[in-house]
């Protein structure tokens, strides 16, 4: 059923060998620390791979102190592995075959790197020949800033060895001898390879168990998630609420924490001085829109990584308590992994809980955002209003003015016309006033009375009538609407 499947991501995934690391252990009764003898780690050349896989050469089994033989233990291969826009594996297509035979992978490790939600799943095989084998397959989900590793292992229930492939991007510690490189700084800016190996050392007693390198992956990603959601995720979402100025809860004595050498890239005209709920300048809208937004998106795909981080956890228990029964002799070991994947299981649940919290407080800003540019809306709209107000009264004394002259107008038209004969002027040349120029002014002013009393009727009328509506609109909105044959029905 797989082998389909399995050609078609080998044509899809590009083989770009860039070397190995590797760690190995044997696992003795009685024996509670990592000597040379029984731990081994190193770095691996392309040529190198198949000497290692068939334990030949300089990594041939060396004689033990011990008269007894080891009773399992674990062969790590770590190489490189990004998932951008398609798969990309640190090795050559013949080296993955030859790995997968030696270790005996299932057949869906490469459709696992091709995953970027993340995954987990378990197989049990049980043949005469090859016995009682259980395969076990963890894809953490793609975020940069956390961890993009997959961990593909078989534990043989009958010989108690864990042979397994880890595959991860900036996974292989590039200095393994120096145990002091980067000890200074975060975990997770640590690489897993080192992290991993750490943990094997500090507990070689679990060596033969099937679940050792599964908790330690599931163990180092929570970390990893850990600590960037409570450090830098934190720090950047309570920025954002700091420049914005509308949001103080959680800040000791009212004070901002972050000041100018975190808010430098999120910081106003003057960086010393907080909005404090001002509303921001209209020019910061769209930087501070791309920003939260941002954010948001951000954490809206870390939302991804506790949950898979919870569910790997409880994946892991169903899978011990299936497998106990095969642990003959195990108990106590049985029951540290217990304690330790229950310890997850809650850790990963508070850290889900914490960036659902971190969401929501993006959610916030973003619509108190909102409401700032709405508040400028609001602002330049009264603006345009009163400046709208002002042409509006200039037309009013505008129009006020043509309409006083206009009957005087009116009627001085109508007089010139030739319908009416009126007294010629005088010969020698001289100018009179006709006798008769009353007339004009016994239309013209009434007239002109009448015209400005009309307008003042109507100024009254319409001034009334929006009193009253603005009065009765409260009231009416209360009252359900009826339309016109509703109102006209006899109940």
């Amino acid at each position: 059923m797989f082998q389909f499947h399995k050609d078609e991501t080998t044509k899809n995934i590009e083989w770009i060998p860039k070397g190995f690391q590797f760690i190995e252990t044997w696992s003795f009764p009685g024996v509670n620390e990592a000597t040379s003898w029984n731990f081994r780690h190193g770095c691996l050349e392309n040529s190198q791979l198949k000497e290692w896989l068939q334990q030949t050469g300089e990594f041939s089994v060396g004689s033990f102190p011990l008269s007894e033989q080891p009773n399992g233990g674990i062969r790590l291969l770590i190489c490189s592995y990004t998932l951008f826009e398609r798969a990309s594996l640190g090795m050559y297509r013949e080296q993955y075959g030859l790995v997968e035979s030696a270790f005996g992978l299932h057949p869906a490790t490469l459709s696992a790197l091709e995953v970027n939600g993340g995954m987990f799943s378990r197989y049990s095989r049980s043949t005469a020949q090859l016995g009682d084998k259980i395969s076990i397959i963890l894809k953490a989900p793609q975020k940069y800033e956390i961890a993009n590793y997959m961990l593909s292992l078989t534990h043989d229930a009958t010989s108690q060895w864990t042979t397994a492939l880890l595959a991860g991007e900036d996974i292989i510690d590039p200095f393994p001898q120096l145990e002091d490189y980067r000890s200074d700084l975060p975990f997770r800016s640590q690489a897993p390879g080192r992290t991993i190996r750490t943990s094997l050392v500090q507990s070689p007693e679990m060596w033969n168990n099937p679940l050792t390198l599964p908790c330690i992956l599931v163990t180092d990603h929570l970390k990893r998630l850990q600590q960037y959601c409570t450090g830098p995720l934190t720090q950047q979402v309570m920025v954002i609420e700091e420049h914005l100025g509308v949001t103080t809860v959680g800040r000791r004595n009212q004070v901002p924490r972050f000041r100018a050498p975190t808010n430098r890239k999120l910081q106003s005209k003057e960086p010393d001085v907080l909005n404090l709920g001002i509303p921001v300048d209209r020019s910061q809208t769209h930087f501070l829109t791309v920003s939260i937004n941002s954010k948001l998106t951000s954490i809206l795909f870390m939302r991804r990584s506790p949950k898979w981080n919870y569910e790997a956890s409880h994946f892991l228990l169903n899978t011990l308590n299936e497998t106990f029964g095969e642990m003959s002799g195990q108990r106590p070991h049985y029951n540290q992994i217990w304690e330790l994947i229950e310890h997850n299981v809650y850790l990963a649940k508070s850290i889900e809980d914490h960036v659902l919290c971190l969401q929501a407080r993006m959610e916030l800003q973003l619509n108190v955002l909102y409401s700032f540019v709405a508040q400028s809306d609001n602002r330049l709209n009264a603006r345009l209003a009163a400046s709208t107000g002002k042409d509006s009264t200039s037309m009013k004394i505008l129009a006020f003015i043509t309409t006083v002259f206009l009957p005087g107008t009116f009627i001085a038209t109508l007089f010139s016309m030739d319908m009416f004969d009126w007294k010629s002027a005088p010969s020698d040349g001289s100018s009179s006033v006709s006798s008769q120029f009353w007339i004009y002014w016994a239309a013209a002013v009434p007239l002109t009375a009448v015209t400005l009393g009309g307008w003042a009727l109507w100024w009254n009328f319409e001034k009334h009538r929006y009193d009253v509506h603005m009065t009765e609109a409260p009231r009416r909105a209360t009252r359900p609407y009826k339309s016109w044959w509703r109102k006209t029905r006899k109940v």
